[in-house]
């Protein structure tokens, strides 16, 4: 019989994944998930060391999030620092991923600033920017400046499309227009990228508009407020590139330039309006009469400058100075009033 042949001992001789050099285990791991590299880097101190390297963080922050700029993340110690840390903000506060980039503008003050469906809109002096978020991301030319303008813009606005004279299908439905007031005494609708209409009548700068249309049903109207004491209320559904026929009514009662309006939230045919000195009038869109200030069913006053004014349900809160008015609109009563000591407000 033959003996067997003798046992080798292989331990010595035996090659282990610890052999291989940090390279070639990076390398390794990038054919591996989250998971698994998370799993290799709990085995021990050199596989943790491989599966911390930077360039597999960086490969699963580019798949997670592709359009994120890079240079963000270098402010943390290291690529999974910054992706737990982002990670981690999201989880907390349960929103959407967000797009961080930056964006360079002329240094001028920034007067507005509204998000649109697909754009960011803001205001520069005569200027109306619209940055279209679609095309930034597509690395395509994003922004689009609107330049009708002659003089500051005071007010910008966004209205639903259908309820203008533009709306032709369905599929429009959730589009907007925005509509801008200017020193140049104008008002202008906008609509992709172009002025669709221009809307003249204050004998003087077009100092706000009304935050809402006024109005039920189809036909309704938005407000505006100017430096010559005046509450004007035009049609959306007024045809023509120059808004003729658009004015509808003229509004006196004001002896000072209108800053602010608000429309009611309990009745949209009430529009609240104040004026530079505190004024406050309510008026019913609604009447007709040929003396248009009979259209005004409330008036009161409130301390100091207003710098705010908005409506809520039947109520409306006045900011001016530092303190917060609110009134009942169906009685005209002050409800209440909030001071702030030692401190302005700017806005509410």
């Amino acid at each position: 019989m033959v003996n067997p042949s003798p046992s080798i001992d292989q331990s010595s001789s035996a090659t282990t994944v610890t052999d291989l050099n940090i390279d070639s285990l990076v390398h390794c791991a990038t054919y591996l998930n989250l998971r698994d590299v998370s799993s290799v880097a709990m085995s021990c101190k050199y596989l943790r060391r491989a599966a911390y390297s930077d360039s597999i963080w960086k490969r699963f922050s580019r798949e997670q999030w592709p359009e994120q700029i890079s240079s963000s993340f270098s402010q943390t110690s290291s690529m999974r620092e910054a992706y737990l840390a982002r990670h981690t903000a999201l989880h907390k506060f349960k929103f959407s991923d967000p797009l961080v980039a930056d964006f360079y503008t002329e240094p001028k003050p920034y007067n507005h600033l509204f998000l649109n469906t697909n754009e960011i809109i803001f205001s520069q002096s005569s200027l109306v920017h619209m940055m279209r978020i679609d095309s930034f991301l597509g690395g395509k030319d994003f922004l689009v400046t609107l330049s009708d303008h002659h003089a500051r813009i005071t007010c910008v606005r966004l209205f639903p499309l259908y309820e203008t004279s533009l709306f032709r299908s369905e599929t429009q439905r959730n589009e907007n227009v925005l509509v801008t007031s200017s020193c140049d005494h104008s008002i202008r609708l906008w609509w992709k990228g172009n002025c669709q209409r221009c809307f003249r009548g204050h004998n003087g700068p077009v100092s706000t508009l009304s935050d809402k249309l006024l109005g039920d049903g189809s036909g309704k109207i938005f407000a505006s407020g100017g430096v010559d004491a005046t509450v004007r209320l035009w049609s959306l559904s007024s045809s023509g590139k120059r808004g003729q026929h658009a004015l509808k009514a003229t509004l006196y009662g004001h002896e000072k330039p209108v800053v602010l309006m608000s429309v009611a939230g309990h009745k949209t045919s009430l529009l609240v309006s104040i004026s530079k000195n505190s004024k406050v009038r309510v008026w019913d869109t609604t009447a007709s009469s040929a003396v248009r200030s009979s259209c005004c069913v409330g008036v009161t006053s409130v301390p100091g400058a207003p710098v705010g004014l908005k409506c809520h349900e039947s109520l409306v809160y006045v900011a001016a100075s530092s303190s917060v008015v609110a009134i009942d609109l169906r009685t005209m009563q002050k409800v209440f009033t909030t001071a702030f000591r030692q401190q302005e407000l700017h806005s509410v």
